[in-house]
C-alpha cells in the first residue's frame, strides 16, 4: 500500500472514531439530563410530602400515603416505608419494561426516599386547603417531570404505568384510580374530612402530571369539510404558512364529493383561520379541537431517542 493509501485509511479510521465519540457524547448528555430531571422531580415531590402533606395529615395516596398512615400509627419514618414497600414493585418494573426503565425506577425510588429523609422542611402552611392545593400541584409537577424522563418513583407509579398499557387511561388517571383505595383506608383510619381533602389533592396532582407530560393546550386542530378544498388549501399555505393534509370524502346523505382538510394552528391564529375559511366557503363544516402537544415542522422538534 502506498503512502496515499495509508493516509486515506488513517483518515477514515479517525473519522469513524470521532463519529463514535460524538454518538457516545450525545447518549451520555441525554441520559445525564434525564437523571438530573429525575433528581429535581423527586425533590419537588418530597417537598410536597414533608412540607404540605405530613404536617396537615393529608395522604397523597400510593406508597407515600401508606407511609404517612404508618408514621402516625406506628411512628415508622415515611422514607423507610417507601424503601420497604417498593422492593417487590421494582421487581415488577424490571419484569415488565426491562433494564433501562427499571434502572431509572430504582434511581427515582432511591432519590425520593433520600429526599424525604433529608428535606426536613418547616411546615409551609397549617391551612389544610392551601396544603391540599399547593401540595397537589408541587407533587404532580415533580412526578410529571420524573415520568417525562422515562422513570417512575416506584410504588403505585409502576402499577399506573402498567394500566396505561392495558387500559385507555393516562398516567395521571391511572395514579388517581390506584390512589383512591389508599385514600379510602386513610379515611377509615383517621378523619374522613382529611380524606376528602386528600382526594382533592390527588385530583390536582393527576392533572398536573398530565399537564407536564402532554403540555399546555397551546394549539388548535381544524378539520374542515368544504367544496373549495384546493383554493382553501392554497390560501392556508400561502397566507398562514401552515401545512395542510388534503383528502377526498363523500357526504353520506347527499352522496356529493367533499374535500376534507386537516390543519393545526396556534391559539393566536384561530380567529384568523376562521375568517379565512368562511371568507372562501360560508357553508364549510368546521370542527376545532384542543391539542396538548404538536411535534413536527412549525411546532416542537421531535424528541431524540436513545
Amino acid at each position: 500500500m502506498g503512502i496515499g493509501g495509508r493516509r486515506r485509511k488513517v483518515k477514515a479510521v479517525d473519522h469513524k472514531r470521532r463519529a463514535t465519540t460524538g454518538k457516545m457524547g450525545g447518549w451520555f448528555k441525554r441520559n445525564a439530563i434525564d437523571y438530573l430531571i429525575i433528581i429535581v422531580g423527586t425533590a419537588m415531590t418530597a417537598t410536597a410530602v414533608n412540607a404540605f402533606y405530613v404536617p396537615n395529615q393529608i395522604s397523597d395516596g400510593g406508597v407515600s400515603g401508606l407511609g404517612i398512615i404508618l408514621l402516625y400509627l406506628l411512628h415508622v419514618p415515611v422514607w423507610l416505608t417507601l424503601i420497604a414497600l417498593n422492593l417487590p414493585l421494582l421487581w415488577l418494573s424490571h419484569r415488565l419494561w426491562g433494564g433501562r426503565v427499571s434502572t431509572r425506577t430504582v434511581f427515582g425510588t432511591v432519590m425520593l426516599s433520600l429526599w424525604v429523609a433529608l428535606l426536613h422542611w418547616h411546615p409551609f402552611t397549617r391551612n389544610i386547603l392551601l396544603a391540599t392545593v399547593y401540595g397537589g400541584v408541587l407533587s404532580g409537577v415533580g412526578l410529571g417531570l420524573v415520568f417525562r424522563s422515562k422513570g417512575t418513583t416506584g410504588g403505585t407509579d409502576v402499577v399506573a404505568r402498567f394500566l396505561t398499557h392495558v387500559l385507555p387511561v393516562s398516567m395521571g388517571q391511572g395514579l388517581l384510580f390506584m390512589d383512591v383505595f389508599v385514600i379510602a383506608g386513610f379515611g377509615v383510619a383517621f378523619n374522613p374530612t382529611h380524606a376528602m381533602y386528600s382526594l382533592i389533592a390527588l385530583f390536582i396532582s393527576s392533572r398536573a402530571i398530565d399537564l407536564v407530560q402532554e403540555g399546555i393546550e397551546y394549539a388548535r386542530a381544524f378539520t374542515i369539510i368544504t367544496q373549495h378544498g384546493d383554493e382553501l388549501s392554497h390560501r392556508i399555505l400561502q397566507e398562514m404558512g401552515r401545512g395542510v393534509t388534503h383528502t377526498r370524502g363523500e357526504g353520506a346523505y347527499t352522496g356529493e364529493p367533499r374535500d376534507i382538510l386537516f390543519v393545526v394552528v396556534g391559539r393566536a391564529e384561530v380567529t384568523r383561520m376562521k375568517s379565512l375559511i368562511y371568507g372562501i366557503d360560508p357553508d364549510a363544516f368546521v370542527v376545532v379541537g384542543n391539542v396538548h402537544e404538536v411535534v413536527g415542522e412549525g411546532f416542537r422538534k421531535p424528541p431524540v431517542e436513545e
